[in-house]
């Protein structure tokens, strides 16, 4: 994954103070660990975010964590 993609999502989390944000930050420290894996929900809700995402950016950081956690 690439470190600028979890720099603007951890950047996003520390600006917004809610389930959605709490729930990618949880995901981001996912990515740092070689050994976790993502459930099913957690792969549901992130294709979701993308879909809402409106910033093209912030977008393709989301996308580059879903291909991260969930399409190797």
């Amino acid at each position: 994954m690439q470190e600028y993609s979890r720099i603007l999502i951890e950047r996003y989390c520390m600006e917004h103070n809610s389930a959605k944000s709490r729930r990618l930050q949880k995901l981001v420290e996912m990515s740092y660990d070689l050994s976790a894996v993502g459930t099913d929900s957690d792969a549901i809700f992130l294709e979701k975010v993308i879909e809402q995402e409106k910033d093209s950016e912030l977008k393709e950081a989301f996308e580059d964590l879903d291909d991260y956690l969930f399409n190797w």
